[in-house]
């Protein structure tokens, strides 16, 4: 399922003291992960920098088996989606849950998961670029074991596939999915009608081969919450009706895979299409191995049916305190380069003085986000001073994983027990 020896290669690389997060007073020269590990270097230790980024052990592995129980429980299978987090090695923690392969969302990084040895890879998106393609037909062709799947949305898509994979020298056949969108969504089909067009033509093709259905619920938006949840239900039972469409028409050799679930409404879609023997349900969750402190907290499935044990916030960022210019005002030296922002603004969770005593941050937002600095209203009386630290929850996790190549794991005493890597 993945190359474990060349996932510990990863904490065998140099970090450099001018890597981002790190660059403490004590990291003087590159250290690889796997010696932070050995020192056994804490959290305030002098090799760590601020602002930084990291994870919280214990809250990780708690996301990670409450998933890999919910989908056990519920007799499906989940490949988390790799675009959050795009680290081999937390990947390879989902897959020893129970995992069966990875989401991704683009050729690029379907690339990256397969150079760690990742056989089951499932691009949930449309490949249309001529060097994705062009991969996909090679990789396959060099490599016949792995299954890679990409999703195709319209004859045209179709058509544009089976050309550059014949111009590719490709004589296999491409395993894809017919997507179902909705109005106003992303990609997709957006009638059940086109998308059985869609896949007669996928049957006509001389480099592609139907193995399933596809569909994307966490786009759909409605006044209120619970209208919108109705909404995901609508959507789920149209992809099961498209499934059980094109299984009357003979279009799949074998079951056939239905896909569906982001971070938000995976209980609507195990709910809806579950438990048929007709096909195999695929979730593709990825923000519940960190949770966040904002938008997934609100809307989490764990949190709308009170689910024990539910999700943990397992991702912070924390920097320093740069100014206090009014009484009600700080000024901490993270922003946009560090934290999400397009899914609410960072939530301040605790502070710590120079000296190392906690500080409760009370009442205290950010109420705006720079390039660099993040603006908090805090309490008057609070006191907090340039040099000391702010820790901040993050709403969205994946577009701050993105900021980040190197991500300490912290155990309850705040010590380094691994660095992360990402591969965006």
């Amino acid at each position: 399922m993945i190359d474990l020896n060349r996932v510990d290669a990863i904490r065998h690389l140099p970090i450099a003291p001018d890597e981002k997060g790190f660059g403490g007073p004590a990291h003087l020269s590159p250290v690889t992960a796997a010696a932070l590990v050995a020192q056994r270097t804490v959290v305030h230790g002098g090799w760590l920098g601020s602002p930084r980024v990291h994870l919280r052990q214990e809250a990780l592995n708690n996301n990670l088996d409450v998933m890999a129980r919910f989908c056990a429980d519920a007799g499906v299978t989940l490949y988390p989606h790799g675009k959050t987090t795009m680290s081999p090695q937390i990947l390879v923690e989902q897959l020893e849950r129970g995992a069966r392969g990875v989401t991704v969302a683009t050729a690029q990084q379907a690339r990256v998961f397969r150079r760690f040895g990742v056989r089951d890879v499932l691009i949930a998106n449309q490949v249309t670029d001529p060097g994705g393609i062009t991969w996909l037909g090679r990789e396959l062709t060099e490599h016949p074991e792995s299954s890679i799947t990409c999703y195709v949305d319209s004859i045209s898509g179709v058509q544009l596939l089976t050309e550059q994979l014949s111009a590719a020298g490709f004589t296999g056949r491409l395993a894809v999915l017919v997507e179902l969108g909705h109005e106003n969504g992303r990609t997709g089909a957006r009638t059940g009608d086109e998308a059985v067009r869609i896949a007669e033509a996928v049957g006509r093709s001389s480099r592609l081969s139907l193995i399933g259905v596809a569909g994307y619920e966490g786009s759909l938006t409605a006044p209120t919450a619970e209208l919108t949840l109705d909404a995901a239900r609508v959507f789920c039972d149209r992809l099961g009706d498209l499934a059980g469409a094109l299984l009357a028409g003979g279009h799949f050799d074998a079951v056939p895979m239905v896909t569906a679930g982001g971070s938000a409404y995976f209980d609507v879609v195990v709910a809806a299409l579950a438990g048929n023997p007709a096909w195999r349900v695929v979730l593709r969750s990825g923000c519940y191995a960190t949770h966040d402190h904002g938008l997934y907290r609100s809307i989490s499935a764990f949190e709308r049916t009170g689910s024990v044990p539910g999700l943990v916030p397992a991702l912070e960022v924390w920097a320093p305190v740069l100014s206090r210019p009014e009484s009600r005002t700080a000024v901490v030296g993270a922003g946009r380069r560090d934290l999400s922002f397009d899914a609410g603004l960072p939530v301040p969770l605790r502070g710590r003085t120079a000296a190392g005593e906690p500080v409760d941050l009370g009442t205290a937002v950010v109420r705006q986000l720079f390039d660099q600095h993040a603006i908090l209203t805090i309490p008057g009386s609070l006191d907090l001073a340039p040099g000391d630290e702010v820790g901040l929850g993050i709403s969205h996790p994946c577009t701050t994983f993105d900021k980040w190549r190197w991500i300490p794991v912290l155990d309850e005493g705040e010590t380094v027990v691994d660095v992360v890597r990402t591969f965006f």
